[in-house]
């Protein structure tokens, strides 16, 4: 069991998947109870300003787990646009984060082990799997003990890295487009659903293409990890993308990070804060 940030935003009320809807990138409304999706955020020109985990206990409670981000800031920005809604947005303080791979660890915890989209009932432990790596799981709630460990969080964040599954933190707020990190890979955005801040964006992207960015697997040796928003650059000194998330790989003595690259770049030698032994390990979507 693994401590991990804790950053959970609970909306609650009759009006609260209408509000979400209205805001949210996915199509909030085909969420069933005791389920969950991805989603995101954007700005009107289409940028991420957070992306989670969106879980829907009952019928009128949403919970997002962010990745990446400050559910304070979320909730005060969201705030500005619930008007006469009926809706409570609610920094949720007293409850932790633990990541498992364990399946016999998460049914002693949660009285079951969801797998695919589904989550837990409603109890003291919300649990999911995650559903991009199954053999994972994320829990949230207040009835265990993790252990708050930086070397296993490290390993979690290599996993996450490595099936693809980016944060989006301060440094890369209003941003990215979502398809820059993946994010419609992971089925987040929804293109046919009404309204939605950055709808027209997404829209033209899906149906007219134009999109010169992807997420990209990197490798390089080296003693740091460089932070979010760290540019990636080509033999020539220019950017040809930006770090994502990273983290250092034991096993191979190295670093391996998520990246937004530009597509017509990644053919030639990169290098990352000096570093020349940039290699492309994948690319996701």
């Amino acid at each position: 069991m693994i401590s991990l940030p804790t950053q959970v935003l609970e909306l609650t009320g009759p009006d609260a998947l209408t509000f979400a809807q209205a805001q949210f990138c996915n199509d909030v409304r085909g969420l069933a109870d005791a389920n969950w999706q991805w989603s995101a955020w954007l700005n009107p020109q289409g940028r991420v300003r957070a992306f989670f985990h969106l879980l829907r206990p009952d019928a009128q409670t949403l919970l997002l787990i962010l990745r990446g981000g400050d559910a304070q800031w979320l909730c005060a920005e969201l705030a500005r646009f619930v008007f006469r809604a009926k809706v409570r947005l609610r920094v949720v303080d007293d409850s932790r984060l633990t990541g498992s791979a364990s399946a016999d660890e998460v049914g002693a915890i949660a009285g079951a082990i969801p797998h695919d989209y589904a989550c837990t009932p409603p109890g003291p432990v919300h649990a999911l799997s995650l559903a991009d790596d199954p053999s994972r799981w994320l829990l949230f709630g207040a009835s265990h003990a993790p252990t708050a460990n930086a070397d296993a969080r490290e390993r979690w964040r290599l996993a996450d890295i490595r099936a693809g599954l980016p944060e989006i933190g301060d440094e890369l707020r209003d941003q990215m487009l979502p398809q820059w990190i993946g994010l419609d890979r992971l089925g987040a955005v929804n293109v046919r659903k009404g309204c939605y801040p950055g709808q027209e964006i997404m829209a033209r992207l899906h149906f007219k293409g134009g999109n010169k960015r992807s997420l990209y697997g990197l490798w390089f040796p080296g003693e740091s990890t460089p932070i979010a928003g760290t540019v990636v650059r080509n033999a020539g000194g220019n950017e040809a993308g930006t770090i994502v998330v990273a983290a250092r790989d034991p096993g191979t003595n190295g670093v391996e990070a998520l990246a937004s690259m530009v597509d017509s770049t990644t053919a030639g030698k990169l290098q990352v804060e000096g570093q020349a032994s940039v290699e492309i390990t994948c690319q996701f979507g």
